[in-house]
């Protein structure tokens, strides 16, 4: 039969300042998603085309996501050590890290590539649009985050989220190759030239 002392160690306060570091870093992820699509890398030339990096402010959202994967994984299992398997909340926190890792690594963002075959993200060849499959481009905002879905054939889409990519920058050198039909905001039924004066976005 257990003691108090077995009690003790399977009712544990959680440490405020766990809590208070949890809030920390909520604040600044918050605060990161709300400047990230006011920082980027420029575009950069390549023999056929263009190659548009990755936002460093996305790739830091995405290392501090992976982190507190393992950081999750490594706390509960050292919780599941100190005070044994009947601990509900560390197998909730190591499940939760066990997920969250290689759902991050199979999202992780990889650079655009326009060249003269079409777009590209990153090395995946069945993302690729080609220049004869494009459709058009709409303009989309969710919340904190704006950019711009480019359609191809068959149903493709790129969506070229401003939280991680110089949209702006993706949509010039896109309708300077080829000009399709654009789609903004306010606008979403009728075509936009990327020519002419189109609402700032």
């Amino acid at each position: 039969m257990a003691g108090p002392a077995d009690d003790t160690l399977l009712v544990q306060p959680f440490p405020e300042r766990l809590i208070e570091i949890g809030m920390f870093i909520a604040g600044l992820v918050g605060l990161l998603i709300l400047i990230a699509p006011n920082f980027g890398l420029k575009p950069k030339r390549t023999v056929d085309g263009w190659r548009f990096p990755v936002k460093p402010t996305c790739l830091l959202l995405y290392y501090l996501a992976l982190g507190g994967g393992m950081g999750a994984v490594a706390f509960s299992a050292a919780q599941l050590l100190a005070s044994g398997t009947s601990n509900w909340a560390a197998w909730v926190g190591f499940g939760f890290g066990f997920i969250l890792v290689p759902l991050v690594l199979g999202d992780w963002p990889e650079p655009l590539i326009l060249d003269g075959q079409g777009l590209l993200e990153g090395r995946c060849a069945s993302s690729r649009i080609r220049w004869q499959e494009l459709k058009h481009v709409r303009a989309y905002r969710i919340r904190c985050d704006r950019g711009v879905v480019i359609h191809g054939d068959g149903g493709k889409q790129l969506v070229v989220a401003d939280i991680a990519y110089d949209s702006e920058a993706v949509l010039d050198c896109l309708m300077q190759r080829r000009p399709v039909p654009y789609y903004s905001l306010q606008d979403e039924m009728a075509p936009l030239s990327i020519f002419s004066d189109r609402p700032s976005r």
